[in-house]
């Protein structure tokens, strides 16, 4: 009980209410989660990650998280935009051993729909490659990406990123130059 002169302090949990979490159309809305507010409009501009394993029940696919930003709340529902993914990067662990070339493209892209992207991708190779065949498949990796992107919109562009079309795009180039034993796109975001 306060004393006299003290205020009383009021419980702010009480006031906050639960929101549940849903993911663009591009994952047929599927619910991603929930997190509490004390006010809709401070959920706007909230990031969630969630890994695509959750989303699309696929176990293969739990190395790859999935960004989402709260863009539109509608009563107790909170709807999303898809804004990058990230592998995780104990997955990229176990994939590089020794004497293997990590050959990394880190550049910006503009997207068909006029959204800038940061793309980051790797090449893993079977065995060590001399520095100029590094250039040549760094190089690769940036013209791959450049030509998706002048054909695709941002949605589409993550979505060839994390289900294999750029990839194995890159792959199927890059292969002539050295034998490849991976290509990942590590990473994406707004820029």
């Amino acid at each position: 009980m306060a004393e006299k002169g003290q205020k009383r302090t009021k419980d702010k949990w009480k006031r906050k209410i639960w929101y549940e979490i849903f993911a663009p159309k591009i994952f047929n809305q599927k619910k991603v989660g929930e997190t509490v507010a004390e006010k809709p409009e401070l959920l706007n501009g909230r990031v969630i990650t969630v890994s695509l394993r959750e989303i699309i029940n696929q176990p293969k696919k739990g190395h790859l998280m999935m960004k989402f930003k709260i863009n539109n709340v509608q009563g107790s529902k909170a709807y999303t935009e898809l804004t990058g993914h990230e592998i995780v990067s104990s997955y990229l662990k176990r994939i590089i051993r020794r004497n293997v070339s990590k050959v990394e493209a880190v550049n910006d892209f503009i997207s068909k729909d006029n959204k800038k992207i940061r793309v980051k991708a790797v090449v893993i190779t079977q065995k060590k490659v001399p520095k100029k065949q590094e250039t040549d498949i760094r190089k690769i990796i940036i013209e791959t990406i450049e030509e998706e992107a002048k054909h695709k919109n941002y949605e589409e562009l993550i979505n060839e990123f994390v289900f294999g079309g750029t990839p194995s795009g890159i792959f199927n180039k890059a292969k002539k130059i050295s034998l490849i034993k991976r290509v990942e796109v590590l990473k994406s975001r707004p820029v």
